[in-house]
C-alpha cells in the first residue's frame, strides 16, 4: 500500500487534498472555522465515549442511492456530514443525472455553488484514475477490470468525531417528550483514514491512505441537513503505523484526547469486504 502526502491531485485543476469539495473551498479562500482550541492528546483519557452518530445512521430515504433525510438533531447532523462528504466523492463516478441529484440534495444553495462538483470534474477524475463512469478500472486494451475500482472514501468507523459548535432555535410549542430547542447549524470535525486511488481486494498497491481532519458546517434546510461550508483540512495526528487503518480505541484516545467521540459503528477491525467497497 502506498502513502502519498500529495493525495488527490488527480482531481481537477491541481486541487489540493483528495476530497473534491474540501479542495475547492480551500482554493476559493472561504472563511474557515476558528479551531485554535483544537488540541490533541494529553490528559488521562482512558477511553473515548461512543456516540449515536455514524455514516448512514438515521437516514429515512435515498436520493440516487445515497442515504438522506436525517433527523433534526446533533447526531443527525454528524451522521449527515459523514454520509454526504463520502457521497460527494462517490458522485464523481455516477451518471450526470445522478450527480446532479446528489449535489442538489446534499448541499445548501451556497454550498452547491462553492462545491465544484461538476461533470467536468468527474470526467477529469475518471481520466486521471483510468476508470469508467462507474469507477471500474480500464485495462490498456480498453476492457474493464471489475476486480479494481476507484477509491475516494473516508472510513469514519475507523476514526472519531468532535462537535465544535451548535446553533439552536427554540420550539414554539413543544409537545410531550419533544425538545424545547432544535439545532439548525452544527459544525463537526472528523478524524479518519481517507483512501484514494484504484484497487481491490487482491491489489491495493495504488490506494493511498491519508489521515485526515475534516470540518464541515451543516445547516438545517428544507427538512434535512445540508453541507453549507467545508473547511480546508488541517494536519492530522497519525497512528504509530499510518499504513494500518485498524487503529485501536486505546490509540484513538491517546492520539485525540478529550472532546472526541467514537461513532456508533466504530470498530478496531477491517472487514473482509473493506478493500472491495471502493467509493461508498
Amino acid at each position: 500500500m502506498r502513502r502519498d502526502r500529495h493525495l488527490g491531485n488527480w482531481i481537477t485543476g491541481g486541487l489540493v487534498g483528495f476530497l473534491l469539495i474540501a479542495a475547492v473551498v480551500s482554493l476559493l479562500g472561504l472563511p474557515g472555522e476558528d479551531r485554535s482550541d483544537l488540541t490533541f492528546g494529553g490528559g488521562d483519557v482512558r477511553a473515548l465515549p461512543v456516540g449515536d452518530a455514524a455514516q448512514d445512521a438515521g437516514a429515512t430515504e435515498e436520493v440516487a442511492g445515497i442515504p438522506a433525510g436525517f433527523p433534526q438533531s446533533v447526531d443527525g447532523a454528524v451522521s449527515a456530514m459523514m454520509t454526504y462528504r463520502n457521497a460527494a466523492d462517490a458522485a464523481l463516478f455516477r451518471t450526470s443525472q445522478e450527480r446532479a441529484e446528489i449535489a442538489y440534495r446534499i448541499f445548501t444553495d451556497e454550498g452547491l455553488l462553492a462545491s465544484g462538483l461538476s461533470d467536468q470534474a468527474a470526467l477529469e477524475a475518471q481520466e486521471r484514475l483510468g476508470v469508467n463512469e462507474a469507477g471500474v478500472a480500464e485495462r490498456g486494451d480498453g476492457s474493464l477490470d471489475p476486480t479494481r475500482t476507484a477509491f475516494a472514501v473516508c472510513a469514519y468507523e475507523l476514526g472519531a468525531y468532535r462537535v465544535a459548535s451548535v446553533v439552536s432555535n427554540s420550539v414554539v410549542s413543544p409537545g410531550p417528550g419533544e425538545p424545547a430547542q432544535l439545532p439548525t447549524e452544527v459544525v463537526v470535525t472528523t478524524w479518519s483514514p481517507c483512501l484514494s486511488g484504484v484497487g481491490g481486494t487482491q491489489d491495493v498497491a495504488e490506494v493511498d491512505i491519508r489521515w485526515s481532519l475534516q470540518a464541515s458546517a451543516l445547516r438545517w434546510d428544507d427538512g434535512d441537513w445540508r453541507v453549507d461550508t467545508v473547511y480546508p483540512d488541517d494536519a492530522a495526528p497519525e497512528p504509530a503505523d499510518p499504513n494500518d487503518v485498524a487503529v485501536t480505541f486505546d490509540e484513538r484516545a491517546r492520539l485525540l484526547g478529550k472532546g472526541w467521540t467514537l461513532p456508533a459503528d466504530a470498530t478496531e477491525e477491517v472487514a473482509p469486504a473493506f478493500w472491495a467497497e471502493g467509493t461508498r
